[in-house]
C-alpha cells in the first residue's frame, strides 16, 4: 500500500508546486534532504556497526547462552508447543531487542516465524505467531541503541537521562500489553 502512496503523494506535490509557481523549492528541498540524509546515515553507520559487532562479541563469549537461560522459563510458558529450535531463535530473538540491536534481531525473527509455520497447516497466524509479533512490537530494551545513536549523532549532550524514562515505560508497557494480547489470543482460540 505504502509502494502506491509515496508516489502519489509525490506526484500530487510535484503538480501542486507547478501550479503554485514553486517547483524551485521542489528541487532545493531535494538537494537539501538528500545531503542530510547521507550525513545521517555515516554519523549513524559507526555506531550500528559497534553495536552489531557487539552482538557477535556476547555470542562468542557465551554470554547470549546465560541470557538465554534466564529468558527460557517465561518463553516456554509463551510459546508451549514449539520446538527447542524456535524457542532458541525466539531468545536469540528477544536478547538482541532487549540490548538493542533491533537490525540484528530481525533475521533471526524471520527465521523464527519460518520455522513456526512450518507447522501450521492454515493460513492464519498461531496463538504462537501472533504473541512472537506482540513481543517484538513491545520488546523491552536496556540499551535503546538506535535512539542513542540519533541523540549522539545529533550532538545531544543529554543522551543518559533517556534511560531510566524508558525502562519504566518499557518495562509498563510490555507488562500490561502482554497480558491483555495473552488473554484477547486465548480468548480468540475458542
Amino acid at each position: 500500500m505504502l509502494n502506491r502512496l509515496w508516489p502519489f503523494l509525490i506526484v500530487i506535490s510535484v503538480i501542486f508546486s507547478i501550479f503554485c509557481g514553486r517547483i524551485n523549492f521542489i528541487t532545493s528541498t531535494i538537494f537539501n534532504s538528500l545531503e542530510d540524509t547521507v550525513k545521517f546515515v555515516f554519523s549513524f553507520l559507526g555506531i550500528m556497526c559497534f553495536w552489531s559487532g557487539m552482538i557477535n562479541i556476547v555470542q562468542k563469549t557465551g554470554a547470549m547462552k546465560k541470557m538465554e537461560k534466564l529468558l527460557k522459563p517465561f518463553i516456554n510458558y509463551s510459546f508451549r508447543g514449539e520446538s527447542d529450535e524456535v524457542k532458541d531463535l525466539i531468545a536469540i530473538n528477544m536478547i538482541s531487542n532487549i540490548i538493542g540491536i533491533g537490525n540484528a534481531a530481525t533475521p533471526v525473527g524471520i527465521e523464527a516465524m519460518k520455522k513456526m509455520n512450518e507447522n501450521n497447516n492454515t493460513d492464519k497466524l498461531t496463538k504462537n505467531m501472533k504473541m512472537f509479533v506482540l513481543l517484538n512490537t513491545l520488546s523491552i530494551q536496556i540499551f535503546p541503541t538506535t535512539l542513542v545513536s540519533i541523540m549522539a549523532s545529533l550532538g545531544s549532550n543529554c543522551v543518559g537521562s533517556i534511560l531510566l524514562p524508558i525502562w519504566i515505560t518499557t518495562i509498563l508497557t510490555f507488562g500490561i500489553i502482554f497480558s491483555i494480547g495473552n488473554i484477547l489470543f486465548k480468548m480468540e482460540e475458542k
